[in-house]
C-alpha cells in the first residue's frame, strides 16, 4: 500500500495545477476595460461617471475603473460629506490606462505633471478609442497645455454663450444614421441650460454629428463630433455632459451608444438603451434631490426629472434630400469684381470666432489657439460654394469700401424636426460688422429674423422669399464714410426690402476693431486734451440704444492705466471711469439714456471735482483724481483703448464694448473750466478747442471693412459673387 501514496499525491498534485490553470486561463477576465477619469466640481463628474461605469458593469458586461482627481486644497471643491483632499495636483492611478480598451474622460483645470502627460499621449499615440464631455476641452490648465485638447479631439475651446435660454442641439442630417445617434431624439433634443460652448472651428480630422445655438444668439457651435488622432482612430467628443443631461433619455442614450461604438460593438437599431431599457436610472438615479451640493459656495437646486420616454423620441423621421439644381448663369457687369467665378475661393480666407478672437470675449481661463487654416474651408460643387457648418466662415482677403455687392444663394430642404428659425439659417456680414440674415422664410410674415433682415436693425418692409432648393438673389447697396454712419439698401430677389437705412451699431458676433470717430496726436493728448487737470470741460450730443465710450483720453494701443479717463454709457446709465476705478452718474430715476434718443452730457471740472449735467439738468458732482504724467495719451471720440485684460474672470471693467455704438453728433472741449451760473457757455468759443461733428470731416474717405458669408446649421450655396465700386 506504500507504494502507491505517490500515486496518490501526484494526483492531487495534478488537480491543484489544472485548477490553477483553469484559473488564470479558463476564467480569465476577459470583459473590455474602460476606465473613468472624474477630475471636475463644476458639473457633477464625481457624480456622474461613477453610476454610469457601474451600470456598464452591472449590466453590459464591461469592466470599469473610476480615476478621481483632485485640485489641491478643500475649497475648490465642497463636495457632500466628509471628504479628505490631499495635496498633490497628479490624478492619482493614471497609469491604469495604459491597459485601457476606453478611456472616458471629464475633467477640468487639471495640473498633471509632465510624466502624465506624456501618459496621455502614449495613450492616444497607441490609437485606442477615447471620449470626453464639457469641460475636457480645457481640461488641462498648465499654461504651455492650453492646447492639449486640439490635436486629439479636433475641437477648442474659447468660452460659452450666454446660457439664459438654454441650448437646442440639431442633427445634422447627412449624420442622421450615425450609430452613436441612434435612439436619439431629433427635434429639440438635449436642452443644455449650463450654455452651449464656442468650439468652432474642427479640425478637418473631425466630423460633426450635432451642431447648436443657444436661442438665436450668435453663430451654431458644434455641440457632438468625431475624431481620428490617428487614421481610424475613434474618439466623441460632446461639449455637454452637465448633471441636467444625465436625466435627459436622449443623452444617455447617445454616451452609451459612444461607448458601444469605442469598443467596437454593434449599436442597436434605438440605441444601447433602447426605450425600454432605463429601469437602472429610473430607480436608482444619478443624484439625489439638490445633490449637488454646496458647490463653491454657490449652491443649485437640481430636480429629480422623470426618465421616461413617453413622448420625448421622434425616431422615425423620413427624409431624402432635393438635388440642388445648378446656379443661374448672368453677365457678369464689365467694372465688377469678381469673388466668386464658380471655380476657385482663392479671393477668400477662413475666419471664425476661434483663430480670429475680435468677434466676441475670449475666455482667458483656457484659450486652445487654433491651427492655422489660410484658405478657405467651404466646397465647391456645381459651380456654387457650399457652407461647411461646423469649420467656420469665409472672409473675404482683401477689404472694400462703397459697393453694390450681388449674390445668388439656395437654401436646401432640410429635415422637418430642425426647427424653422434654424432652417437655411445664414448671414452676410458687410464691413465684417454688419449682418444681412439669410433664412428660409418662404411664404413667412415679415419678422425681426427674416430673410433680408439688417440684424438688430431693420425689419423689411416686405418678405419676397422663395421655397427651398431655389435659387434667390440679393443685391446689396453698402456706403460708409470716415466718421459716418454706414447706410444699406438691400434687393431680394428683385424687391427693395431695405431703403438707404442708416445703421446705428455692429451686428452681435461682428468683427470688434471699429476705428474711433476722431484721435488727437499724442502732444494734443497730453496738453491740450488733459482730463487730469482741473481746467477742462466738455460737451457730447449722442443717442443710442446699446452703448459704449464716448469719449476718452487714454493710451494709444496700450492697456488701459491708472491715468485713464472715459465717458461711457452703460446699462443706460452715465459712467465715468477713472482709472481703473469706475462710477455711475447719479441720475435720480431719470429715463435710461439708451433709448434711442438724442441726449446732450455737459461736463467740466473745477477745483478736483466734475459736475456733470444731463440734457440741462444738473445731476451729480464726483471727484476728479489729477495726475500730471501722461505718457503716450491720445483723445478719442467713440472708442475706448484697447481691452486691458481678455477674459471675463479677468476683466474688471464692466463696460464690455470699448466702441460706441449709436451716433454721436458733437464733441465739444474747452480747455478751461466753465463757470456753471454761464447759461451761454456751450455756445461760447473763448476756451473752445475741439468743436468736432461727422458732418465737419472734409476728407470723405470710404470706411473699408471685408466682407464675411457665415451658416450655421445649413448647408447654404452660394454663386455669382461680385461687387460693383460705388462713386463717392
Amino acid at each position: 500500500m506504500q507504494a502507491k501514496k505517490p500515486k496518490t499525491t501526484a494526483l492531487i498534485l495534478l488537480i491543484i495545477v489544472l485548477g490553477l490553470f483553469n484559473t488564470s486561463v479558463f476564467a480569465q477576465d476577459l470583459r473590455p476595460h474602460v476606465v473613468f477619469i472624474a477630475g471636475e466640481a463644476e458639473y457633477g463628474a464625481h457624480w456622474t461617471l461613477p453610476k454610469v461605469a457601474d451600470d456598464l458593469e452591472r449590466r453590459f458586461n464591461i469592466k470599469t475603473t473610476v480615476i478621481h482627481s483632485w485640485r489641491s486644497g478643500a475649497h475648490d471643491y465642497d463636495m457632500p460629506g466628509e471628504v479628505e483632499i490631499p495635496e498633490y495636483e497628479e490624478i492619482k492611478n493614471l497609469e491604469i490606462i495604459k491597459d485601457a480598451d476606453l478611456v472616458v474622460m471629464h475633467i477640468r483645470f487639471r495640473l498633471p505633471p509632465p510624466e502624465q502627460l506624456q501618459i496621455f499621449q502614449d495613450y492616444f499615440d497607441s490609437g485606442k478609442p477615447a471620449i470626453a464631455f464639457r469641460t475636457t476641452s480645457h481640461g488641462i490648465w498648465a499654461a504651455d497645455q492650453k492646447d492639449w485638447f486640439v490635436p486629439f479631439f479636433g475641437g477648442h475651446y474659447k468660452g460659452h454663450m450666454p446660457n439664459t435660454a438654454g441650448t437646442t442641439t440639431i442633427v445634422p442630417a447627412e449624420q442622421i444614421d450615425h450609430p452613436i445617434l441612434r435612439g436619439v431624439p431629433k427635434k429639440n433634443a438635449m436642452n443644455d441650460v449650463m450654455g452651449i460652448y464656442i468650439t468652432a472651428p474642427l479640425n478637418d480630422s473631425a466630423t460633426p454629428l450635432m451642431l447648436g445655438k443657444t436661442g438665436f444668439i450668435g453663430p451654431a457651435q458644434p455641440v457632438t463630433w468625431t475624431n481620428e488622432y490617428q487614421k481610424g482612430q475613434k474618439i466623441f467628443y460632446t461639449s455637454l455632459g452637465g448633471l441636467e443631461s444625465f436625466v435627459d433619455p436622449g443623452f444617455l442614450n447617445m454616451v452609451y451608444n459612444a461607448v458601444y461604438w469605442a469598443l467596437d460593438r454593434e449599436v442597436p437599431e434605438y440605441g444601447v438603451l433602447g426605450i425600454d431599457n432605463l429601469s437602472y436610472w429610473e430607480e436608482e438615479p444619478p443624484f439625489e434631490k439638490y445633490g449637488f451640493g454646496a458647490l463653491n459656495e454657490n449652491p443649485f437646486e437640481y430636480l429629480e426629472e422623470d426618465l421616461r420616454l413617453e413622448n420625448r423620441i421622434v425616431l422615425d423621421w423620413e427624409f431624402k434630400p432635393s438635388i440642388p439644381p445648378n446656379p443661374p448663369k448672368r453677365n457678369t457687369p464689365k467694372d465688377a469684381v469678381v469673388l466668386f467665378d464658380g471655380q476657385d475661393l482663392s479671393k477668400w480666407k477662413h475666419w471664425d470666432l476661434s483663430a480670429d478672437p475680435i468677434a466676441m470675449l475670449p475666455d482667458a481661463r483656457a484659450v486652445s489657439p487654433s491651427p492655422e487654416f489660410p484658405n478657405a474651408r467651404w466646397n465647391i460643387i456645381d459651380g456654387a460654394v457650399e457652407a461647411r457648418p461646423g469649420f467656420g466662415s469665409i472672409l473675404t482677403r482683401e477689404v472694400f469700401g462703397n459697393y453694390k455687392l450681388h449674390l445668388d444663394f439656395l437654401i436646401p430642404k432640410e429635415p422637418e424636426y430642425i426647427p424653422s428659425g434654424y432652417k437655411g439659417s445664414g448671414s452676410i456680414y458687410l464691413d465684417g460688422r454688419y449682418e444681412i440674415k439669410i433664412l428660409d422664410s418662404y411664404d413667412k410674415e415679415v419678422s425681426k429674423v427674416i430673410n433680408g433682415s439688417i440684424i438688430n436693425q431693420k425689419v423689411p418692409i416686405s418678405n419676397p422669399s422663395k421655397p427651398v432648393n431655389t435659387w434667390q438673389s440679393m443685391d446689396i447697396i453698402y456706403r460708409q464714410f470716415i466718421g459716418h454712419r454706414p447706410k444699406i439698401s438691400v434687393i431680394l430677389n428683385g424687391q427693395k426690402i431695405h431703403n438707404n437705412v442708416t445703421i446705428l451699431r455692429r451686428s452681435p458676433f461682428a468683427i470688434r476693431e471699429d476705428e474711433p470717430l476722431y484721435n488727437s496726436n499724442y502732444k494734443e493728448g497730453s496738453d491740450i486734451f488733459n482730463m487730469n487737470v482741473d481746467d477742462w470741460g466738455a460737451d457730447i450730443k449722442f443717442k443710442t440704444r446699446t452703448g459704449g465710450f464716448l469719449l476718452t483720453n487714454s493710451p494709444d494701443n496700450k492697456p488701459w492705466n491708472d491715468d485713464s479717463k472715459g465717458i461711457a454709457i452703460y446699462d443706460g446709465k452715465l459712467v465715468y471711469r477713472d482709472g481703473f476705478e469706475y462710477r455711475e452718474v447719479q441720475r435720480k430715476n431719470e429715463a435710461p439714456l439708451n433709448d434711442g434718443e438724442w441726449h446732450e452730457i455737459l461736463m467740466f471740472a473745477d477745483s478736483g471735482k466734475i459736475n456733470f449735467y444731463i440734457d440741462g439738468k444738473y445731476v451729480d458732482q464726483i471727484k476728479n483724481r489729477g495726475s500730471s504724467m501722461l505718457k503716450g495719451h491720445i483723445l478719442r471720440i467713440g472708442q475706448a483703448t484697447k481691452r486691458f485684460k481678455l477674459g471675463a474672470s479677468e476683466l474688471p471693467d464692466p463696460i464690455r464694448d470699448e466702441t460706441f455704438d449709436g451716433e454721436i453728433e458733437r464733441v465739444r472741449f474747452f480747455k478751461k473750466d466753465l463757470n456753471k451760473t454761464d447759461e451761454k457757455w456751450a455756445i461760447s468759443k473763448k476756451f473752445l478747442v475741439l468743436d468736432w461733428s461727422p458732418d465737419g470731416l472734409t476728407n470723405k474717405l470710404p470706411k473699408m471693412g471685408p466682407i464675411r458669408i457665415q451658416s450655421d446649421i445649413s448647408k447654404i450655396r452660394y454663386a455669382n459673387i461680385w461687387l460693383q465700386p460705388l462713386k463717392d
